[in-house]
This record gives C-alpha cells, structure tokens and sequence, in this order.
C-alpha cells in the first residue's frame, strides 16, 4: 500500500471511474487509484517510451486496466497524434478519459499543457503543480476553469498544492488571497496549511535576522494575519 499524503490527496478527489495521468513517471498515482478500487481504467502518459517503461513495469498485474501512451501532454488523445502505445492487453483506442490529472511537474508546463487547443475536450482536471501555484492560479482564473477545490498537503517536510477544477464557459474570478493562498485552504484552514502558514513566517524571521528588507518584513507580518 503506497502511503504518500501528495498521492493520497490527490486521489481523494477522483470521482469518476476512467482518469488519465500526464506524465504518470512510475505510474503510483494510477496504482494507488487500483489498489483501493477507486478506479475501472487509467491512461497513462509519458513524453518518451523510456519514461514510461517505469510505470509498465510498476503497473503489470493490472493488464486490462491500463493503457501505456508515449506523447506530449493531452495531445496523445488527439486522432492526428503519433503516439505510442505500450503493453497493451486491450483496445483502448475509442475509450477518453473522464477526469485528467497532471502532477508532480512544473506549474509553467502544467499550463503549456492546458494551452494546447486539444485540452478544451476534457472538462475535469486534478492538478499538482511543484512550482509556480500562483501563476496555475492566474491561468486558471483567465482561462475559464472553477476551481473546486484548493488544498494543501504535507508530506515529510515538503508542501504540495493540489488543485481540483473544470472547465467552464465563463470567468471565475478570484480575490488576491485566492490567487496566494487557495480559496479552500482559507476557507477550511487545515492543518497542513496552517503548518505551512508557519513554515513562512519561519522562513521570513530568518531572512530578517540578516538584514532588513521591508518586502519581508510586510509578508511577514501579513502571515501573522492569516494565522
């Protein structure tokens, strides 16, 4: 049993029984999602065939329920696309996934993949960005996606924002304080956010003790705030 709070909250929030995972890397996402029966099928992708082969192999007592695709982004579900499919026990090829999820890559690529015309075909995203949260947010905001869900998960000493949205014909505007910190995160204010709320302000008394700077000194006591 795969015990990761990353994996763990990213999967709480499946709801559907066919998922696709971009860049899946050893596939844990999709075996987690199996192990405990949560899903019937996943798609998983990757930009080359020796990227994938981590997850054929982590994934091979579940024959019928995978389908391996080697391609860039949700271009691999297009009719035009050259992809590769590998270890394939079934015919997937008329079957598309009902939610997509896209974690542990950058923010910035996350989005390069949500820009591609092809990701208009799908509606139901989980994200789980390593880096540029905000600039996920700003794009999501601009883009027409409602973000759902907006939550962070502790796993170790790392933090993980886990973003789940659909896309929409309309705006759904966001405050300042949704964009920085996630609208459910301020909402529910976990435990885990309130540890991370707590790890900044850490962060900018250290930075402070050094030298003054009054950027620092203003986030700082904004966290207070928050707390």
């Amino acid at each position: 049993m795969i015990k990761d709070k990353r994996i763990q909250t990213i999967c709480k929030f499946v709801d559907c029984k066919v998922v696709a995972d971009i860049g899946a890397d050893h596939g844990y996402i999709t075996k987690f999602l199996l192990e405990n029966n949560l899903i019937d099928f996943s798609f998983l992708t990757d930009k080359s065939e020796k990227c994938l082969s981590k997850a054929v192999k982590n994934l091979i007592n579940y024959k019928g329920k995978t389908c391996f695709l080697v391609g860039d982004g949700l271009d691999v579900f297009s009719k035009q696309n050259n992809s590769l499919e590998l270890n394939l026990g079934i015919n997937c090829s008329k079957m598309l996934p009902e939610q997509i999820i896209i974690a542990g890559m950058g923010g910035m690529e996350i989005i390069k993949i949500l820009s591609r015309p092809y990701s208009n075909k799908f509606k139901k995203f989980i994200l789980q960005p390593q880096t540029n949260i905000v600039e996920v947010r700003k794009f999501l905001q601009n883009n027409c996606f409602k973000i759902d869900k907006d939550v962070i998960a502790k796993q170790g000493k790392m933090f993980y924002n886990v973003i789940v949205c659909e896309k929409t014909n309309s705006i759904h505007k966001l405050s300042c304080e949704e964009i920085l910190f996630g609208k459910t995160n301020l909402l529910e204010r976990g435990k885990d956010f309130i540890s991370y709320i707590n790890f900044e302000i850490e962060k900018s008394k250290k930075i402070l003790e050094r030298s003054f700077v009054e950027e620092i000194a203003n986030k700082l006591s904004y966290l207070k705030k928050l707390l």
